[in-house]
C-alpha cells in the first residue's frame, strides 16, 4: 500500500463503524478549527503515524507533546533552533524564505523584508547563520542599510536575543525523516516562538528544495498566531506560497474558530470543525468567515441544520467531494516514554575558542570561510562553524565593514573588547 491509498483511523462515524481517511484525501490540507482542536490534532498525529506516514508537529503550547507523549520523538527549541537558522539547502531560496519567515512572524514592512533578504543572502553565499545577532552585524557592518526602517529592524532584531543559540547541524534533517514533535513550549517569548516555527517551517521547504525527503503530514497547532488574517495585504507570502504548493499534506490547527489566514481556509478542502462551531454554523452565527460564503450554506445545510452536535462530536467537510461525515475521535493510549529530550551537552572546546580568537586578531579581513578552512585541520569543519556561531552570539566578534568593499560577498571579523579580554584570559 502506497502514501497516498494507506488509510488514517480518525474514530467513528456516527451512524456506527471506524471513520477512515486516505492520505490522498488530506492533500493538499485540512483545516481543525474550533474548541478541542490540539487534541482532535494530536489523535490524527498518532493515527498518521500508525499508517506509516511521516509526521512532523509544530506544538507552541505544549498540548501536542503531552497527547503524543511515548508515540512521537519530541524535540525542545534548543535542539533545533541553530540549524533551522544555517544556510545550507539551496543558500539563495532559503535566504528568500528566511526573511519571508522574520517578515511574517514580526510584521515587517515591505522595505525591511528588502533589508533581511539582502543580509541574509550574504550570509547564505558562506552558509553562515541567519540568527538574530548575525543579521544585526550584517546591517550594521555593511554601511548600505541606514535611516528609521534600517533602525527601527535592528530594534526589532535585538527583542530576539534568545534566538541567539549554538547547537547540531544536520538535526531538522533527521527529525522529518522521523515522527517528531517540535516543541515552542519553553520560549522566551511569543514572538520568539512565532519566529522560531516560521525558520524551522522555512528550514524545511529548503530541504525539500534541494531535493531531500519531506514529511508526509506536517501538523501546526494555534497555527493562527503565525498564519493570521491581518487587516493589512502583506506584500510578498513567499514562505506561504511555498508552504502552500509544497509536496506535503499540511493540517493547520485553531482552537479560535478566526483568525487563519484566507489564503489557507481557501486551498484547504478539507476542514473538520469542532461541535461548538458546527452548532454555531448550522444556526448561521458563523465567525470563520471564507468558509461560510453564501455558495456553501445549502450543502452546509442540508446535513446539519436538523442536527446538533454532542460536545465529543466532529464534524468533517469535503467541499471537493461533496462529502460531509460526522464522527466521534478515536482514543490514542500513551507508550512509554521516551527518553529526555534535551540536547546533549556539549563537549569543553577552549582550545578551539583560543585558536579562533588568535586567527581572528592575527589576520586582517579574516572571513568565517577563510577561518574554518585554516582551522579544519585540527577539528571537523562544523564544530569551527559552531563556535563562531557561538563567539558571535555571545559578542566576541563582530562583522565589520570598514576597509571591506561594499559588494564584497564575506563576512569580515575582528573581535570585540569583550572577545581580547577573553582571548587574554586563555593565553
Amino acid at each position: 500500500m502506497n502514501a497516498t491509498t494507506k488509510a488514517v483511523w480518525l474514530g467513528h462515524c456516527r451512524t456506527g463503524g471506524r471513520f477512515y481517511l486516505r492520505a490522498d484525501e488530506m492533500l493538499p490540507g485540512i483545516n481543525v478549527l474550533g474548541t478541542g482542536a490540539d487534541g482532535l490534532a494530536a489523535v490524527l498525529a498518532a493515527a498518521c503515524k500508525d499508517s506509516g506516514l511521516t509526521t512532523l508537529v509544530l506544538d507552541f503550547n505544549g498540548r501536542m507533546a503531552e497527547g503524543l507523549s511515548g508515540r512521537f520523538e519530541a524535540r525542545n527549541l534548543g535542539y533545533f533552533l541553530y540549524d533551522s537558522q544555517r544556510m545550507e539547502e539551496k543558500a539563495s531560496l532559503h535566504a528568500e524564505l528566511a526573511a519571508s519567515a522574520y517578515t511574517m512572524s514580526m510584521n515587517l514592512n515591505f522595505e525591511q523584508e528588502g533589508f533581511l533578504n539582502s543580509a541574509i543572502q550574504y550570509i547564505g553565499l558562506e552558509q553562515g547563520l541567519a540568527s538574530p545577532s548575525s543579521l544585526t552585524d550584517r546591517l550594521i557592518a555593511t554601511g548600505e542599510f541606514r535611516g528609521h526602517t534600517a533602525d527601527e529592524l535592528r530594534g526589532k532584531l535585538g527583542a530576539l536575543r534568545s534566538l541567539n543559540l549554538a547547537g547540531e547541524t544536520g538535526v531538522v534533517k533527521r527529525m522529518i525523516s522521523n515522527n517528531c514533535v517540535a516543541s515552542f513550549a519553553e520560549a522566551e517569548s511569543h514572538q520568539a516562538a512565532e519566529v522560531a516555527a516560521m525558520l524551522l517551517i522555512a528550514k524545511v521547504l529548503a530541504i525539500g528544495a534541494s531535493g531531500g525527503k519531506l514529511p508526509d503530514i506536517m501538523v501546526v497547532n494555534e497555527s493562527n498566531r503565525v498564519f493570521a488574517n491581518l487587516p493589512l495585504t502583506r506584500h510578498t507570502n513567499r514562505l506561504l506560497t511555498t508552504l502552500l504548493t509544497a509536496e506535503v499534506s499540511r493540517v493547520f490547527v485553531a482552537e479560535v474558530g478566526y483568525g487563519l489566514d484566507h489564503h489557507i481556509l481557501d486551498t484547504s478542502p478539507v476542514r473538520i470543525l469542532s461541535s461548538t462551531l458546527a452548532n454555531e454554523v448550522s444556526g448561521g452565527n458563523s465567525s470563520v468567515g471564507g468558509l461560510y460564503h453564501a455558495q456553501h450554506q445549502g450543502r452546509i445545510g442540508s446535513t446539519l441544520s436538523a442536527l446538533l452536535l454532542t460536545p465529543n462530536m466532529f464534524v468533517l467537510q469535503d467541499s471537493a467531494r461533496g462529502y460531509e461525515e460526522v464522527f466521534v475521535p478515536r482514543i490514542i493510549g500513551q507508550m512509554e516514554a521516551t527518553p529526555s529530550l534535551q540536547p546533549e551537552p556539549q563537549k569543553s572546546d577552549t582550545g578551539l575558542v583560543k585558536r579562533i580568537l588568535e586567527t581572528f586578531s592575527s589576520y586582517d579581513h579574516a572571513t568565517r570561510g577563510s577561518v574554518v578552512g585554516f582551522l579544519s585541520g585540527e577539528d571537523p569543519p562544523e564544530e569551527v562553524q559552531k563556535a563562531i556561531d557561538r563567539l558571535q552570539a555571545d559578542g566576541y566578534l563582530v562583522v565589520v565593514g570598514k576597509d571591506v568593499k561594499t559588494d564584497s560577498p564575506l563576512q569580515t571579523f575582528r573581535l570585540t573588547e569583550k572577545g581580547y579580554s577573553l582571548l587574554r584570559s586563555l593565553r
